[in-house]
């Protein structure tokens, strides 16, 4: 594995209170569009009656979410925060609870750390257990006679204990001033187990406020899922322990207790103290976004050594520019294994009527955690809660809600916008915010090269009227593109056998558990918000591009067309829906489908909403975004009556994260056709690292016949190709791919990505292995720029007389701002081709690191990119004047070079669907030059102007626009109106998720 998981650390590592992720751990994700929501097309919420409820100064807000006064100075504003880990419920009792195994028999009482009155969850299963993050502490302790002599404590006893296996703890510790001995831990099953432990106190071991004590702790941490509270595990308690003995040689105790007079005796219930509260104000905190900052006062919660009594500073290690150099603690705060929990919490705010039953959370925060192998894996969550009671105090009681991820990312600042509508109570009538920083050690990030991120600041919580269902779900909830169920290659001679699986994207494995078994069925969560409204329709909407080689053999009883509706999950807004496993998709086949709810109200006034908002494109299979590509299923291999499949692979471990445009319209280009000339695997939600890429749902002869493959991993920073050990990514896609190629020959493969060295060269040894083998590259660092003098959008020029690139003369690899993307730094290895480097400030190709690899070995042939086929873009020196961009024409030269069959069309730069597009002209120009876009609908438009570092020159448009064309010009001025110097200048149009950069040369 990419680390070891140290057995102690994991003890504490989820004492939390994770109440909206009872049922199951988190899931890690990048991007705040991992949630998607419902809609009606015709309906735009932006032009709808909106009120804000948190927000700054001027916008008339009961609260403020800027964290400073009218004067600009820090100000709390009211927000609160506190430490999560600290709790306030103890479990400790005298119980005869499943306590007659243990000496006393019937009727036998002991202490217990357990909930008798937890409801049964089976019949097999009896009432009572124990409950998710749980921290709590049966405490022995005792005044030595003399402090300073030594002391020597010895204790025996016997217990029963019930946890899940490695994730809740039973610890028996002797506490010291340096902090926990450890014993002896213990998980799982075990009864009426016997216990005898002693330690020798030194004068300087003693604990307690007067360093004069002798401690003993029976500790049970329980995390954040999977106990009796949730019936994820059944069990009888967390623990029982009995007949305590305890002697000390110094003032002779000698002490037993078997509990039987109903009380704990000489022992106490206690929780733990919590790891400390480091939430606080600062001013001027520093940053490594080159394209925002931020100055004005933010929460952070770094540790200075001042903020929690006795415990650090924490100083940096790598990434030092925090305040003096400090970072999040990693060491567990006060907690010598703990790990820091701390929330952020708004004041209450009261919700403006029932007309408004739409919400949405904004809010800014800096991030920065890239997981790499020592980092500490220190996250953020957002969460919500409210209630329809009319006075606010009820609130207090509420479940905190989510969407169960929780992010990392960065070095940047972010502004995620996300809908809140589902997870508000029917009606409400107050609503309160949190915000959250916390290290989970759970994927095995325990390393201490800490950041002083994250900070939070401007935070909006607005209220918008809003009509129908709320309806969302996450790509992990959708279903997965699949390959025959029988795990072998097509069979023609019995059709029936080649049946594909209709299946979710998540992974039923646990955790621990290095494989896949994917989920049968896929998830939306549904919420009725009008008042009074009642769901009277709910239901999956499917159509079909089917493969007419196993027309014969499909179930009569579903069609082309049609729909299944939605199962409730016991009483909450959450439904599955499943499609047959059998007889229904086969080799070669294209599903659409989509989400749809109705409410009415009174009977009366029906309301339908779909997911996704926009289904304009459902049918249509053209082209393979003509339809939103998150909602769609590739049945694979295609295959046709004469056995003949299409020999490329396009692997799409990017998901929605871009690209996907840049990819298809170069396949447009070259007259490709989706099923034909090559089939799709579309990743689901892969920063999660839930294994289900191309090795989690494929063996290798399903696989044989595809001789060149093309993988893209855009700007993820791990789980891209898995190794079925690392941090819990259980797919097998590296033995897949060195299957693929120690068996076939003549196998060809495009790889690209903007950290993909990096990701693989760090999570163990099959990954590294892959790295110096097959892509044959020399991983030196994860952000090229300090070594090419700071350029974001450097040159790249092809190597004199180089194996693959014999048109294209220079392309961009364009990493610059709203976004900055970070290319690995590499070096080709022994015996592998340097096919491109990057040019310096003056266009001369003088760096050694390698822009594009080539490395070949037998009949095998792999290229590698440091960077994202989407951040390639053509320069207007090296332009190729038949319409076709830089990017198109490498891909073609690549396929050249691997035989693949192909034809260069009509030049069109985008396929036959209406899409977000720009341009502009003239360029070069000067003085001006006129900027062109057309948005396919009404939404917000960001167009901004860079220079070559990626430094922000002047903001031309940052305001809603109407559906259709529009233009804007640039003056080759700056935001202070001073005109700016000749040179190469970037736009960038951002619409949503759409992102359109080009390159403009202003020649004076």
């Amino acid at each position: 594995m990419k680390k070891s998981i140290w057995l102690v650390c994991c003890l504490f590592s989820l004492a939390t209170a994770f109440s909206s992720m009872a049922a199951d751990l988190p899931q890690r994700v990048v991007g705040h569009q991992s949630v998607l929501h419902g809609g009606n097309a015709e309906f735009n919420k932006s032009g709808a009656d909106t009120i804000v409820l948190i927000g700054p100064w001027d916008s008339g807000a009961q609260a403020n979410g800027q964290f400073q006064d009218e004067s600009g100075n820090p100000a709390w504003n009211l927000w609160t925060h506190r430490d999560a880990t600290q709790p306030s419920t103890l479990h400790w009792h005298v119980s005869s609870y499943a306590a007659s195994n243990l000496p006393g028999g019937l009727g036998n009482l002991a202490a217990f750390c357990g909930d008798e009155n937890f409801p049964s969850c089976d019949e097999m299963d009896p009432m009572g257990g124990y409950g998710n993050n749980w921290q709590d502490i049966l405490d022995f302790h005792y005044v030595v006679a003399d402090a300073a002599a030594g002391c020597s404590m010895q204790i025996s006893g016997v217990f029963n204990s019930d946890t899940e296996p490695g994730y809740d703890f039973i610890e028996f510790s002797f506490l010291t001033a340096e902090g926990p001995v450890v014993a002896e831990v213990f998980d799982g099953i075990h009864q009426a187990q016997a216990f005898n432990y002693s330690f020798n106190y030194e004068p300087a071991d003693y604990a307690g406020i007067n360093n004069d004590e002798i401690h003993f702790q029976i500790f049970v941490s329980s995390d954040g899922g999977y106990s009796d509270e949730d019936c994820s595990y059944w069990g009888n308690g967390a623990c029982q322990v009995d007949d305590l003995n305890v002697q000390c040689s110094n003032g002779g105790y000698d002490g037993f207790t078997d509990f039987q007079d109903g009380t704990l005796g000489d022992w106490n219930s206690g929780a733990s103290l919590g790891s400390g509260d480091f939430t606080d104000l600062w001013v001027g905190l520093g940053d490594i976004d080159p394209c925002h900052n931020n100055y004005s006062p933010q929460v952070a919660f770094i540790d200075d050594g001042t903020k929690v009594p006795g415990v650090g500073p924490s100083f940096c290690q790598n990434w030092c520019y925090g305040p003096g150099g400090y970072i999040v603690n990693t060491t567990g705060g006060a907690l010598q294994y703990g790990h820091i929990y701390n929330v952020l919490v708004s004041p209450v705010v009261a919700w403006p009527g029932s007309e408004f039953i739409g919400g949405e959370l904004d809010f800014g925060v800096y991030r920065h955690e890239d997981l790499t192998a020592d980092s500490p894996g220190i996250f953020y969550l957002w969460e919500i809660r409210s209630t329809a009671d009319e006075a606010t105090s009820p609130i207090a009681s509420q479940p905190w809600r989510d969407r169960n991820f929780v992010y990392y990312g960065g070095p940047e600042y972010v502004r995620p916008e996300i809908e809140i509508t589902d997870l508000l109570e029917p009606n409400p009538t107050h609503v309160q915010v949190q915000l959250t920083c916390f290290e989970i050690p759970t994927w095995t990030w325990t390393g201490n090269d800490g950041y002083p991120a994250p900070y939070f600041d401007n935070v909006r919580l607005k209220a918008f009227a809003a009509y129908g269902p709320a309806m969302s779900t996450s790509e992990l909830n959708l279903a997965q593109d699949n390959f025959t169920a029988t795990g072998e290659e097509v069979d023609l001679a019995n059709l029936a056998s080649n049946y594909v699986r209709f299946d979710g994207a998540r992974n039923k494995a646990a955790e621990n558990e290095e494989h896949n078994i994917p989920g049968d069925s896929i998830t939306c969560d549904v919420a009725v918000v009008r008042t009074g409204g009642v769901l009277v329709s709910n239901r999956l909407v499917y159509t079909m591009q089917r493969n007419p080689v196993f027309d014969s053999v499909r179930n009569p009883l579903w069609g082309v067309s049609g729909f299944t509706d939605g199962i409730q999950q016991g009483s909450t807004n959450s439904y599955y829906y499943d499609l047959p496993d059998s007889g229904f998709l086969f080799p070669g086949d294209v599903l659409h489908y989509y989400f749809e709810a109705t409410d009415e109200v009174d009977h009366t006034d029906p309301e339908t909403v779909t997911l996704p908002e926009d289904i304009s494109g459902f049918g249509n299979f053209s082209n393979p975004i003509a339809y939103d590509t998150s909602f769609q299923v590739h049945a694979l291999p295609s295959v046709n009556a004469d056995a003949v499949q299409p020999s490329v692979l396009f692997w799409n471990d990017f998901a929605d994260g871009g690209g996907e445009s840049e990819w298809y319209t170069a396949f447009n280009n070259l007259g490709w056709e989706r099923g034909v000339d090559y089939d799709v695997y579309f990743t689901n939600g892969p920063s999660s690292g839930i294994g289900n890429g191309l090795g989690g749902r494929a063996v290798y002869d399903q696989v044989k016949y595809y001789t060149d493959l093309l993988y893209t991993s855009g700007d993820l920073s791990v789980n891209t190709i898995s190794n079925g050990d690392y941090n819990h990514d259980p797919g097998r896609d590296v033995q897949l791919l060195q299957e693929w190629f120690s068996n076939g020959g003549g196998r060809d493969a495009f790889l690209c990505g903007d950290n993909l060295v990096r990701d693989l060269a760090q999570s163990g040894q099959a990954t590294s292995s892959f790295v110096s083998d097959l892509m044959n590259v020399q991983f030196e660092s994860y952000d090229i720029r300090p070594f090419i003098h700071g350029q974001t959008t450097p040159l790249v020029l092809p190597e004199t007389e180089n194996s693959v690139f014999n048109v294209v003369t220079g392309w961009i690899a364009y990493g610059g701002c709203l976004g900055m993307n970070t290319f690995d730094a590499v070096i080709s290895g022994e015996g592998a081709e340097r096919l491109a480097r990057f040019g310096n400030l003056s266009g001369q190709p003088n760096y050694h690191f390698s822009a594009a690899t080539l490395n070949e070995f037998g009949n095998d042939r792999v290229i590698t990119m440091p960077y994202d086929f989407m951040s390639i873009y053509s320069d207007p020196d090296h332009l190729i004047y038949d319409g076709l961009s830089a990017r198109v024409y490498l891909l073609k030269e690549i396929l050249t070079f691997f035989q693949v069959e192909h034809s260069v069309v009509s030049p069109s730069h985008s396929l036959a669907v209406e899409r977000f597009s720009t341009s502009n002209a003239p360029n070069p120009f000067n003085p001006a030059t006129k900027i062109r876009f057309h948005l396919p609908k009404a939404g917000h438009l960001s167009l901004k102007v860079y220079n070559l570092r990626g430094q922000l020159v002047k903001t031309l448009i940052d305001e809603l626009y109407e559906a259709g064309d529009g233009h804007i010009f640039w003056d080759g001025t700056n935001e202070q109106g001073a005109n700016v110097s000749s040179g190469i200048y970037f736009y960038e149009a951002r619409r949503g998720g759409d992102v359109k950069v080009s390159k403009m040369a202003l020649v004076k």
